[in-house]
């Protein structure tokens, strides 16, 4: 017999879900087609009409026209360059005058261009109209023409949200809010927790839920996830994830629950209210009932979390939550089987080798290690391979 299989993520874009856009310089944008979306706005861009979007596979491209329509665009390959003779190696740009007077178009007059012609067209006179672009060296040639269409080509790139892009547009936009957690550091908590279908992990999440998501979808909805949580969790990455049926693995723990010696009388783990004996219309015995089915669910969440230990305990805070992080540390170390893994993360070098000590010091733990990753962006283009030299170098997060 024949057997069906598993039938994976949507290839196209549709409505409901959650869509990444990427700029020609490189900018990044969440965006989730609801109903009531119409436009999507990125920067400086004109708006783009989400039913150009709709149904257009991941990976595609749009181009703005000189009509001002966003169309489909082919996303050119760039051919390797060809063996060039050995005189080509001792070409430089040396005595190319850096006074700034090589355009001979105005301001006003690159603004007149935009009105009137596409952004394609616009790289082309402002190469033309440059004094020194035909003595440039091919290779600076290249990097001319790519770093004017940047600025004036008005391109966005359809991608489908990853976990990596997510950690990349978050990081991005508001770093703080994730901790500064770039995707190689997350990369590196879910292999030294050794995350695997079926597993149970108690994780306090400080980044925008971006750590819970990552091991939800790790998990393909095998395995239990208790996200600790003092005030508030964010779910930011969880809804923007698409994880369907997926993010059920994941179940919200009071932390104050955790740490009294009777859980069950904190007001989170209060049992559900009984219902009223009346005839009540069914639209106003939905909400009671909502609230009991979930009073419900957290009791049977905690007391499944009670009765097993977890595989690993994995916390991502940032330096204002650190008493938090030593609450959900003491609290986390109780549940943790033998053999377990425990995966902290900081930003600064300092607290992390403090703590390191003291775990060494303590006798409990074995293997303890601190890790510092650095990793920088290079561009690989033949004889012009070196690192991007505008990258931060985080070295010590």
């Amino acid at each position: 017999a024949a057997s069906a299989m598993a039938q994976g993520p949507a290839a196209t874009v549709a409505r409901g879900t959650h869509l990444i856009l990427r700029d020609s310089e490189g900018a990044q944008k969440v965006f989730w087609l609801n109903d009531g979306c119409k436009d999507l706005r990125m920067g400086r861009y004109a708006p783009l009409p989400v039913e150009r979007v709709l149904g257009a596979p991941y990976g595609a491209a749009f181009r703005r026209n000189e009509a001002g329509d966003w169309c489909r665009h082919n996303i050119a390959v760039a051919e390797e360059t060809a063996a060039e003779p050995a005189e080509e190696a001792y070409e430089h740009n040396a005595n190319l005058a850096q006074d700034n007077c090589a355009q001979a178009l105005s301001p006003d007059d690159v603004r007149e261009l935009k009105g009137r012609c596409s952004g394609e067209e616009l790289v082309k006179e402002l190469a033309s109209n440059s004094a020194t672009f035909s003595t440039k060296t091919k290779f600076a040639q290249e990097k001319y023409l790519r770093k004017k269409a940047q600025k004036h080509v008005q391109q966005v790139v359809l991608m489908r949200p990853t976990v990596m892009d997510l950690c990349e547009t978050y990081l991005k936009q508001h770093r703080a809010k994730i901790c500064g957690l770039r995707f190689d550091y997350l990369a590196n908590i879910l292999c030294q927790a050794d995350v695997r279908t079926g597993g149970r992990y108690l994780v306090l999440d400080s980044a925008c839920g971006l750590v819970v998501a990552a091991i939800a979808q790790q998990l393909c909805g095998d395995g239990q996830v208790y996200r600790m949580f003092r005030s508030s969790c964010g779910e930011k990455a969880l809804s923007e994830l698409d994880l369907g049926a997926r993010r059920a693995v994941v179940r919200a723990v009071h932390l104050d629950a955790l740490r009294i010696e009777d859980p069950f009388s904190h007001k989170w783990l209060a049992p559900p209210p009984e219902p009223e004996p009346t005839a009540a219309p069914a639209e106003e015995r939905a909400p009671v009932e909502g609230k009991q089915k979930r009073a419900q669910q957290r009791i049977d969440d905690f007391r499944d979390l009670q009765a097993r230990s977890v595989d690993a305990l994995i916390i991502v805070a940032g330096d204002e939550d650190a008493e938090v992080a030593a609450e959900a540390l003491d609290a986390g170390l109780q549940r943790l089987a033998p053999g377990g893994r425990l995966v902290m993360y900081g930003q600064n070098l300092q607290p992390m080798a403090a703590r390191q000590g003291m775990f060494r010091a303590s006798g409990e733990f074995v293997d303890v290690r601190l890790i510092q990753l650095f990793t920088r962006e290079y561009q690989v283009l033949p004889m012009r391979t070196h690192p991007v030299m505008t990258a931060e170098a985080m070295t010590c997060e």
